[in-house]
């Protein structure tokens, strides 16, 4: 679970982080510019991420090629620039997130399908937003904390303790408790059969041992199989959740999709097939918001040779 507050931990003033703190101060400033002249420096902080990392310029252009066969090698680099644009403005826009009052960040984002998630509440089930790695993750994290008054949410603690503060910090400042792998799935179980809102990003490889493999833009993937346990075990219900940045206007949509049908007695590689299904629904509609540049199929069926150099 994350600290109360993380920002105030005195080993965060060592002389060594003035920069970072700088760094952070520079962030502040940018989020009272106006919202296109932060979009236009994301941007272009975004291609130049894009052009001098090679071995992620690559793995965006594998994936898009598994991905988007029916494109051509241009249309490909078109996504796969946007997507880096987009990946840049999002990150500038964490000042925002972390920066500014409530009442101005919430005028940063439109929520679409409230209507399906009140039809989970009515019925007395948790919500469990399930979506992808877009790059307006940690912007829509906070949505549907507000929408839901609370929630649980994953988190992968970085090398940096300075990162990870204010990563924690910004994730945690609406009311969300963040959880680790190695809190196992008890603390999300719990948390579920309480009511709370949750939210999942099943989308990263994570090895064969505890996974099935499962179509992704028909390509088997090592998917974990865990989301009709989450559902029944914790009295939830699977809505479809995703956010897209609108780089003209600096707006986040979040859209809720219905609940996402799972049959009692289906078997992991079915479930595992239906989620994959509704995440790449989502993606198709906008692949720009997607952060191309995992290894999403790093992991391979057996006998079948690796894909990323």
């Amino acid at each position: 679970m994350s600290p109360s507050h993380p920002l105030r931990q005195r080993a965060l003033w060592h002389p060594r982080y003035f920069g970072l703190w700088l760094a952070m101060l520079l962030l502040w400033g940018m989020a009272w510019w106006p919202v296109r002249w932060r979009m236009n420096l994301g941007a272009w902080l975004g291609r130049q991420m894009l052009q001098r990392n090679a071995k992620r310029r690559r793995i965006m252009q594998i994936n898009l090629e598994l991905c988007f066969p029916e494109l051509g090698a241009a249309a490909r680099d078109a996504v796969a620039l946007a997507s880096a644009e987009r990946a840049g403005q999002a990150m500038l826009d964490l000042g925002v997130l972390w920066l500014r009052s409530d009442a101005a960040i919430q005028r940063r984002w439109q929520v679409h399908g409230r209507e399906h998630l009140d039809a989970v509440l009515n019925a007395g089930r948790a919500p469990l937003f399930v979506t992808g790695h877009v790059v307006g993750l940690d912007m829509g994290a906070a949505a549907v904390t507000v929408a839901c008054g609370g929630g649980v949410g994953p988190y992968n603690p970085t090398n940096q303790p300075f990162v990870d503060a204010w990563l924690i910090y910004g994730r945690t400042r609406f009311g969300s408790q963040l959880m680790t792998r190695q809190d196992g799935l008890r603390p999300l179980l719990k948390a579920l059969k309480a009511g709370q809102a949750a939210y999942y990003i099943p989308d990263e490889d994570h090895g064969a041992a505890h996974s099935v493999f499962a179509p992704f833009f028909g390509v088997q993937k090592a998917t974990l199989p865990l989301l009709g346990r989450l559902v029944t075990q914790g009295r939830a219900s699977a809505l479809p959740f995703f956010t897209r940045l609108d780089p003209n206007t600096g707006i986040y949509h979040m859209y809720i999709e219905p609940a996402l049908p799972l049959p009692e007695r289906a078997s992991p590689q079915e479930e595992a097939l239906r989620m994959n299904t509704a995440l790449e629904a989502m993606i198709r509609r906008d692949p720009t918001q997607y952060m191309w540049s995992f290894k999403l199929f790093k992991t391979r069926p057996q006998g079948e040779p690796d894909i990323y150099p």
